[in-house]
């Protein structure tokens, strides 16, 4: 069946199609229609919807169809799911139109709209575009306005220059005779349509005849457009639509270099002082450079370090000297993100800062008393940079464009972040405490790094990984020790039968591994050594270990424990096995000296509300003879029997913290949350050493109340709630 060749001229037949699910198209004659007009679909009062409504005049017509049109009209409550009339609701009498009951594509309606419209057409299609624009507009939507554009659109001068600039901007250079000076909505050709605002002006170009003229333009665009793969770019001109062609030789420049290519035509450029600012705005971009020291004011920046803390943001160190307050704010720049630093930095004291500039005449208005020109600030992330993505300061300056100081981080994991910045500072100032309040917490609060695992695994024996129970020794970076504890096992008819994990640092265990082989295989040890990268401490090691069997139960041990005498593990798994095999069971650890080490975490009392406590922590061991085994609100993992499926279901070992300390009471806490249950048995004696992170007093004291700032922000006001154990079971 053949379709029909134009407009139905009855009056009271429209074509139609769908310009998308929600939004239908219409063509037919009749009298006059406003520009909107409500519209029953179907006839039905319940399903009243405003059309949008484009006119042209038809001559030697009678009345009743002097005028044909186009209605644009949203579709909703449409009984039965299909439309078969309308109703429009026009001065004097409703029209009411028939749907052709043969469906009609676009094209086809367009030129039938075309014959019948003869020199109205340009006109006709302006206003169906500009129709279909101004509401939300949908990809499907903006694909057939690209269509229309494209037919109703003339060709109308080259772009030969683009690059990318941030924030979804391109700028493009050319000629046009036509194109729009100021703000205009565009629609620029990709591999698909995408809508743009173009900020563009006029510059002089010598090359040209009178009908054209040189053009810049800054396009955002609504998603990023690669500006190699941009095509055209189609506008409202004062006569219509046209379109500026990319020219299959143009110039791609690359983003670094946008700037400088602004600032190369900046002074011919022609343009309302709004426009010119913006394109200027442009011009002084970031592109690289370091430009605060060439200003002409006594504003100067230095950096010391910059890192990249994975899984969690950026830390920077440096100094900055603005004795007149030149500096309205600094952001730091990564891709899209700004995060404003000056407000949320820690201020440190750089004598050696106002040495360096005192002589120099820009700072002579310089208080040479004042020294507080440091800063230190973490800036949280929400992910991770690429390797090659610009990180930098920016400076918003009085009366100035603004000025950049690139950034060159290093990558580094927050331990070792804070291993460069914490042995520093003095940990009675107050530079450190704010530190802590503002920079480190927030950085390991902030933190999602990734767990340790396993890179290479060495079994000795007949390692059995379904066994009932498995015993898993966690190593750090002080693994020289480990031969003693291998010789223990061994020497021990209890744990000599027992599946042994051995998990650790594998740079560490790669300068002892050999050792650590043959002197499992002297003993006749089942033994599975696991290599592991991302291990930090012991915790870390065991984590790896954990995932390292399949036994229903697992005995952790630290590297830094060691038993006192033969005989420890069997009263240990009785004791788990007698409690269901379902809670966490601990032994007593002593010092080397016999005094107590661990003896059961309980809730204190104190003035400031519940805590969590040590008990017993530097007595004799005398103190515990007639201690009876009970349940305590935290167990240890230095050295602890539990079931394998609760360690995996409160995903292990929480990454935020700097020691084992926090991050073995903060699993604790998570197996008793999630109803695993710690008890100590206070007959079984184990010994270990204190464990030490660095040698570095400020290192060392800092980190713990780092570590401790970060499990008060995660645990306090579960603590405050917790009710304390303290009685005895069987």
């Amino acid at each position: 069946m053949s379709e029909p060749s134009g407009l139905p001229l009855d009056g009271a037949t429209v074509m139609a199609t769908l310009v998308d699910e929600g939004l239908a198209l219409m063509a037919g004659v009749g009298s006059a229609m406003p520009a909107t007009i409500d519209v029953y679909l179907n006839g039905s009062p319940e399903a009243k919807v405003q059309a949008s409504m484009i006119s042209w005049r038809r001559n030697d017509s009678s009345a009743d169809s002097a005028f044909g049109f186009i209605a644009l009209l949203p579709l909703k409550n449409v009984s039965g799911g299909r439309l078969k009339k309308v109703v429009f609701r026009r001065p004097g009498h409703p029209a009411e139109y028939a749907i052709e009951s043969r469906g009609q594509g676009l094209e086809a309606i367009l030129s039938a709209v075309a014959d019948q419209s003869g020199s109205s057409f340009a006109g006709v299609m302006d206003g169906v575009i500009e129709a279909l624009l101004a509401g939300k507009t949908n990809r499907k939507r903006l694909r057939t306005v690209a269509a229309l554009v494209r037919i109703a659109a003339k060709s109308n001068g080259f772009v030969e220059v683009l690059g990318g600039l941030e924030e979804n901007e391109l700028y493009i250079q050319g000629w046009s005779s036509n194109f729009p000076h100021g703000r205009t909505r565009v629609i620029a050709i990709e591999d698909g349509p995408v809508l743009a605002e173009l900020t563009s002006a006029e510059f002089q170009r010598d090359d040209l005849g009178e009908d054209a003229t040189g053009v810049v333009g800054l396009l955002a665009t609504e998603r990023v457009v690669k500006p190699e793969k941009l095509q055209r770019v189609y506008f409202r001109g004062r006569d219509g639509w046209f379109g500026i062609e990319v020219y299959q030789q143009r110039v791609l420049v690359a983003p670094r270099d946008v700037p400088a290519h602004i600032r190369s035509v900046l002074g011919r450029v022609k343009a309302p002082d709004n426009i010119r600012e913006q394109m200027q705005l442009a011009a002084h971009r970031f592109d690289g450079r370091d430009t605060v020291s060439d200003l002409e004011r006594p504003i100067r920046v230095g950096i010391d370090f910059a890192l990249v803390i994975e899984g969690s943001g950026v830390l920077v160190s440096g100094w900055m000297l603005d004795p007149d307050r030149g500096v309205n704010e600094i952001s730091l720049r990564v891709g899209q993100d700004s995060i404003r630093i000056d407000d949320a930095w820690t201020r440190q004291t750089r004598p050696d800062v106002t040495e360096a500039f005192l002589n120099d005449p820009m700072f002579a208005g310089m208080n040479s008393a004042r020294n507080s020109h440091g800063f230190l600030v973490f800036c949280p992330l929400s992910e991770t940079p690429a390797s090659d993505q610009p990180i930098y300061l920016e400076f918003d300056i009085t009366d100035s464009f603004p000025a950049y100081c690139p950034l060159n981080p290093t990558r580094a994991s927050a331990r070792q972040a804070l291993s460069r910045v914490l042995p520093s500072l003095d940990p009675r100032s107050v530079t450190a405490s704010s530190s802590i309040e503002r920079q480190f917490g927030p950085m390991l609060q902030n933190m999602t790094a990734q767990s340790p695992f396993a890179i290479d695994v060495h079994d000795i024996g007949k390692f059995d990984e379904n066994a009932p129970v498995t015993l898993i020794v966690g190593a750090d970076d002080t693994i020289g020790d480990m031969g003693v504890t291998i010789a223990l096992l061994g020497l021990d008819p209890e744990t000599r039968k027992l599946p042994i994990v051995i998990a650790g640092p594998a740079e560490s265990f790669d300068q002892v591994g050999s050792d650590m082989l043959r002197l499992a295989a002297f003993y006749k040890l089942n033994v599975r050594f696991v290599f592991a990268e991302g291990v930090e401490d012991f915790c870390d090691a065991l984590e790896v270990g954990v995932k390292a069997t399949k036994s229903e139960a697992v005995c952790l041990m630290s590297v830094h424990v060691l038993p006192r005498e033969k005989g420890w593990f069997g009263p240990l798994l009785n004791a788990y096995r007698k409690r269901g095999s379902k809670g966490a069971v601990c032994p007593t650890i002593l010092f080397e000296d016999d005094s107590v080490r661990w003896a059961g975490t309980w809730i204190e009392e104190g003035p400031e509300g519940k805590y969590l406590a040590d008990r017993f922590v530097g007595y004799p061991r005398a103190v515990l003879t007639d201690a009876e085994p009970c349940e305590v609100s935290a167990g240890t993992v230095e050295c602890c029997i539990l079931p394998r499926s609760a360690f995996l279901d409160v995903k292990g070992f929480t990454r935020g913290y700097i020691g084992p300390s926090e991050k073995g009471l903060d699993i604790a806490l998570k197996l008793r949350m999630a109803g695993t249950s710690s008890y100590w048995l206070p007959e079984v004696e184990v010994l270990g050493s204190e464990q030490s992170i660095t040698s570095t007093p400020a290192w060392e004291e800092l980190s713990h109340r780092l570590d401790r700032w970060a499990f008060d922000r995660r645990w306090s006001l579960v603590v405050s709630n917790l009710r304390s154990h303290n009685h005895a079971v069987d």
